[in-house]
């Protein structure tokens, strides 16, 4: 296994109070859906609660989300919508997967695109998939199916040799159906299981923006 390095910080009251990337882009993702208050994005981390203020005082303190007076729960602020906007370049979409894959896991999946003039990038480089398994575990991920919407808008493995019908036989034409629009030529699908829906979650969205070698460098470049 490869070495992961994390975006970790740390709170005043040391390691109980630290959080991770996942943790701070998942949360703003989460929060431009719904404004959210402290102990529902708690829930939704799957953090304690020196974790969750530690996260949420720091993305104040980064002018990336806002309490408002009279309205309960946090906001995004104008540079917190322009960085969920710069992830939304990578992330087409993610939701839960409702389709079995790994027994016994929970699952969710983030629909990614390669596409260069989306991401306004001249040169696409993207991780391979054991690199993206690697990093997907060390968030607490148990495993991972990548895929890629290949010319005729199937969805396939990236190996051209590997056919995905030989083990996940119904799953092409069932999942197909929840991301139609986005069958494209450059698009990919990544699945994350782990034991709990949060977890898969946040494992799923770190991974996905670790696809575009350099792409995770300019988010992190904003918080």
């Amino acid at each position: 296994m490869s070495e992961v390095v994390h975006w970790i910080k740390t709170g005043e009251r040391g390691a109980r109070a630290e959080f991770t990337d996942s943790d701070l882009i998942t949360a703003l993702l989460l929060i431009k859906e719904n404004p959210m208050g402290r102990y529902k994005l708690q829930t939704e981390l799957k953090l304690s609660d020196s974790s969750t203020k530690s996260l949420l005082n720091y993305c104040k303190k980064k002018g990336l989300l806002e309490a408002k007076v009279g309205r309960s729960g946090h906001y995004l602020t104008k540079k917190g919508k322009e960085l969920v906007i710069l992830i939304s370049k990578l992330i087409l979409k993610h939701d839960k997967c409702e389709h079995e894959v790994f027994p016994s896991k929970q699952h969710y999946y983030v629909l990614l695109t390669t596409n260069k003039k989306n991401l306004e990038q001249t040169d696409v480089i993207i991780k391979p998939s054991w690199k993206l398994r690697d990093i997907a575990i060390s968030y607490g991920g148990d495993a991972i199916l990548f895929l890629k919407i290949n010319l005729k808008g199937k969805i396939q493995f990236p190996e051209k040799d590997i056919k995905i019908e030989n083990y996940f036989p119904e799953f092409e034409t069932e999942f197909a159906k929840d991301i139609e629009e986005y069958l494209q030529p450059m698009n990919y699908i990544l699945i994350v299981g782990a034991n709990e829906m949060e977890i898969a979650r946040k494992g799923a969205i770190i991974t996905g923006l670790n696809l575009v070698e350099e792409f995770i460098r300019y988010v992190h470049q904003e918080i």
